[in-house]
């Protein structure tokens, strides 16, 4: 047949290539494929499919003329060749039978080994507007969503754009078809996006970039410009799609969110007491947030803990006391539950609350603990209860001290009144051979009053912080030495015995050397006031180390351990008050003691028992 074609019709169709016309009649068509044919300058048909051998008794070989068609197609054919157009396209109307059929005619121009041929296509024009309508209303809902959309070939050259990208371009599309996509973004873009979009479209990859303006209105609007490549398996072709998404109200929701959480932040940041937010996920406490108190007091370092299991993340005790409360608060069904946590580390004491509130909107329950530090409470409470306590000690010591000296200054008054009465009735009488036993009673009560006057005013100056005394090198043996035939004569009354062990002579130490006799002498004659008749006391002092150390041991009566602190302080004989008391004295002896030795450096320790005696040490630190 082709041979036929090549001497009966054209004389130069041997020049068109065998192979593509063999090519062409091994293909296999679907029944619906678009009717093509291949024709010649003159209007002879070269190749024709099926598709329009079945609808038109097409055969090749013959004109294509010979179709009743308006256009007339021999007209169109004269008017391409005569324009010298490379395709034309328009509708076409064929007359079957009794009626015109509609149809969409493609007219386009070939070069085979220098020859001229057409391949003319023809389409129901019916097909045509239902893909019209498609893309019509896939323009349409791309307006409607405001995604601007632009398809550009794979070279980046626009062949599409949507009417809302127009729009935010403030361009009409034939100002925009042709154009390549970088030149169309320059108003929005610096160079350095620029070329990073220039580079993505000749990479062919993803590229995304969030802009921003102001619209005609005067509002401010963001776009999320984003390079897609779509590749078409069909034909192996490679399309670029660049969209153009309006995200200003999630920008601007974003940004409220952000302020609001800020400003959420803000106020438990300015909350001093630690503030911990977890929730419960899979039977396990997650680190949800925390305020600034919270990270400081409670030892972590970083804000890197959040979303991590809070046993990862805080004490293993705090802990534990943590999910001991969320458990008891979930199980009893409270509204609050409580806890006490110390922290050995910071010797801090914090009083834990937990509560909760339901996120109904991703469906969670968050656990809040509060933990309030009642340090500096329990501290003020502490110094109160002291302070109440040093209260009752200050009234129960000025009702001891007035019922003390009641009795103290009232006995050797009495004495000195009755003597002095008894002295004047022996003058009157002119009896004076008692009168120098009643003067030597006289002179003892005054000389009571007196030692009693002398260590209250000691006491007072002691406790009021403005006692000065001046120091001196003082050798502890001849201190003691000196006060020996004092001391023997005190316990003659009782026919207390005295051993002396002192056989170092360097007891050097730093002190004041009146303060120091007092010292002493109070300490002795309280060892022989409460020592047993025919009893005993031994005084020793030694150097051991680098101190001097006095030793007062007597078989006197003892007291309780528990009462030992008690009978340092002033005015104060154990278990005896006022009246009632066996031994006479003022309370003020080992107290003064005590002071004068503590404000010379040294330090005075008391061991005793029950009918056990009494053993009373002094150190010093040695010169």
């Amino acid at each position: 047949m082709l041979n036929e074609l090549k001497e009966n019709t054209y004389t130069d169709i041997g020049s068109i290539d065998q192979d593509i016309i063999t090519k062409f009649e091994s293909l296999e068509e679907l029944p619906n494929t678009k009717p093509i044919v291949l024709l010649n300058k003159e209007g002879v048909i070269l190749y024709v499919n099926n598709t329009l051998k079945n609808q038109y008794g097409f055969e090749e070989g013959e004109s294509a003329f010979k179709l009743n068609s308006e256009p007339d197609l021999k007209i169109l054919l004269e008017r391409v060749i005569e324009k010298n157009l490379r395709n034309f396209g328009c509708e076409f109307h064929v007359l079957n039978i009794d009626k015109y059929e509609n149809y969409y005619l493609e007219l386009e121009r070939l070069y085979l080994d220098k020859k001229e041929f057409f391949l003319l296509q023809i389409e129901e024009i019916s097909k045509r507007y239902k893909i019209a309508e498609k893309l019509n209303t896939f323009s349409q809902a791309l307006d409607s969503v405001d995604v601007g959309v632009t398809i550009a070939d794979n070279n980046g050259i626009i062949k599409f754009v949507s009417s809302s990208f127009e729009k935010f371009l403030n361009k009409r599309i034939d100002a925009l078809y042709n154009c390549s996509l970088a030149t169309t973004m320059e108003k929005y873009l610096s160079d350095i996006e620029l070329e990073e979009l220039n580079i993505a479209i000749g990479e062919k990859r993803k590229w995304v970039k969030v802009i921003s303006d102001i619209s005609q209105d005067g509002d401010v609007f963001y776009k999320e410009i984003r390079l897609n490549v779509l590749n078409n398996t069909a034909d192996r072709s490679t399309s670029l799609i660049l969209t153009a998404n309006d995200i200003t109200e999630q920008v601007k929701q974003a940004r409220l969110l952000k302020r609001s959480e800020q400003k959420q932040k803000s106020i438990i940041n300015n909350i001093s007491d630690p503030i911990l937010i977890v929730r419960k996920e899979h039977n396990e406490l997650i680190f949800e947030n925390a305020n600034n108190s919270f990270y400081k007091n409670i030892y972590i370092t970083s804000e890197q803990t959040l979303e991590n299991k809070l046993i990862e993340t805080i004490k293993p005790q705090l802990f534990d006391l943590i999910e001991t409360s969320v458990n008891n608060l979930l199980q009893d069904n409270r509204i609050h539950a409580k806890f006490h946590y110390y922290d050995v580390e910071k010797n801090k004491r914090f009083i834990g609350k937990v509560s909760y509130t339901d996120d109904h909107y991703d469906n969670t329950r968050l656990f809040i603990i509060n933990l309030t530090d009642i340090t500096e409470q329990l501290e003020i409470e502490k110094k109160l209860r002291e302070a109440y306590n040093k209260e009752i000690s200050l009234n129960k010591l000025k009702s001891s001290f007035l019922a003390n000296m009641s009795h103290e200054i009232r006995t050797p008054l009495n004495a000195i009144v009755g003597y002095s009465e008894l002295l004047e009735d022996d003058v009157k009488a002119q009896d004076y051979e008692s009168s120098t036993e009643m003067t030597s009673h006289l002179k003892d009560g005054v000389k009571r009053l007196l030692n009693l006057v002398d260590n209250i005013v000691e006491v007072s100056l002691l406790e009021s912080g403005n006692f000065e005394m001046e120091f001196e090198e003082v050798n502890v043996k001849e201190v003691i030495t000196d006060n020996k035939s004092k001391w023997i004569k005190q316990g003659n009354n009782k026919n207390i015995s005295f051993e002396f062990n002192i056989k170092n002579n360097n007891l050097f130490i730093i002190a004041n050397q009146e303060k120091l006799e007092k010292a002493l002498t109070e300490v002795v004659f309280n060892a022989v006031k409460y020592n047993i008749e025919n009893g005993r006391i031994v005084i020793s002092a030694c150097k051991k180390e680098n101190n001097i150390i006095i030793k007062i041991c007597d078989t006197g009566i003892g007291i309780e351990e528990k009462e030992l602190k008690k009978i340092l302080e002033l005015f104060n004989q154990v278990g005896e008050e006022g009246y009632k008391r066996r031994y006479e004295g003022a309370g003020l002896g080992l107290s003064i003691a005590n002071k004068l030795i503590n404000f010379m450096k040294g330090e005075l320790n008391i061991q005793s028992q029950p009918t056990q005696g009494t053993t009373i040490t002094i150190t010093f630190p040695a010169k």
